[in-house]
Parts: structure tokens; sequence; C-alpha cells
């Protein structure tokens, strides 16, 4: 799937990038070895209300603003080609939501945690048709417990940052921490990738 988008793996991978590997994450342009939140936290969020006063989930709020793209109409009941309807109460709304994540990580082929363009971090799942759900990640890079400077060698690194090896390790190199996850939305296949996509 995608197979056009998929990077080669180090012939001598760190041991963040042979965890990301052998947890089935897949490598892309942008992708960051970090393993991605559990189920139970991507869960959570995609649960939770998106505002403290909202009677849906995040996931069936997303959910009935994407249905209506793509010439999906609950008004008019177009049918979208994937995502269920959501109808009813906001409960039931909440409900279908649920369902279609509980589908959407049992029937999960695509797992990536990667940078967009943006420099935002997210997580993304996409089943074989290539639809999908992608939270985002906020990340910061965790400190080098291992390098303990001196006074004098912290205020050198900071006079020679534009020299710093830190700063010329490429994103995927460095050691960064989830700090807080939200439920994004839902994706539609990528435009002119069908040929790319399994059965």
């Amino acid at each position: 799937m995608y197979s056009s988008l998929l990077l080669p793996w180090s012939t001598d991978p760190s041991e963040r990038e042979t965890a990301y590997r052998a947890a089935g994450l897949l490598r892309t342009k942008g992708s960051l070895f970090l393993l991605p939140p559990p189920d139970s936290a991507l869960r959570e969020t995609y649960n939770a209300p998106p505002r403290p006063k909202t009677r849906m989930s995040s996931g069936a709020v997303a959910l009935c603003k994407h249905f209506e793209r793509g010439g999906a109409s609950s008004e008019r009941g177009v049918a979208h080609p994937f995502w269920t309807l959501p109808k009813g109460s906001n409960e039931n709304k909440t409900q279908i939501a649920r369902q279609i994540l509980d589908q959407m990580l049992a029937d999960t082929v695509w797992k990536n945690v990667m940078l967009l363009h943006t420099g935002l971090a997210v997580y993304e799942i996409r089943n074989a048709k290539g639809f999908g759900m992608r939270w985002t990640l906020d990340i910061e890079e965790r400190e080098d417990q291992n390098n303990v400077t001196t006074a004098d060698e912290t205020e050198m690194a900071k006079s020679n940052s534009a020299c710093s090896q830190d700063k010329d390790k490429d994103d995927f190199e460095k050691d960064f921490q989830i700090t807080k996850i939200n439920f994004r939305g839902f994706l539609e296949p990528i435009a002119g990738m069908d040929h790319e996509l399994n059965d």
C-alpha cells in the first residue's frame, strides 16, 4: 500500500528505529522513530468531548464534519463510499463514531508517526482502502541524560549553536517524547494514488 511513499530502513538502525519497525510502523518522508500512543490513549482522546460543554465525542464531531466531504450528504441521504452516516441523537452519533474507531483499529495496515510539512507531529493510521484517522502529538525532545557538561562547555555550546551536532540531527534521529495527544480527524485515500491501494 502506497509503496512509492515508503523509504528504506537503515542498514545500521538505531534502537529507536528498530523498536519503531518492530512495532509495525512505516517509514516515509517525515517519519519520526517514535512509538505511537497506546490504543487506550487514542480511544480516550477520540471519545472525549472536544470542548467542555460539547455533548458529542471528538470523534463524532469530526465525523459529522467529515461526512459531508466528497459529495456525501446527510441532508440529501447521499452515502459516503466508506464512512457511516452519523445520525440520531448526540449519544447515537458518538456510538457510531466509537464503532468506526474500533473497526479502524482492527483493520489498520498503515501506521506512521511523522512530521507534516508544518512541523506538526501526527500519528496516522489507514486501512487497506486508504481511509484513515489522524491524531496530533505534542512532542518535545528528551534531554540527553548521558551528556553532562560543565558551565564553560554549556556557554561554548550556546555560542556555537549553529555548529551544534544536535541541531544537525535529522528529526528521525532525535529522541522525542509525547506530551499530549488530540484527535485531529478522518482521512480520505491519498488523491491520485488509488493504483497503490490493496483490494
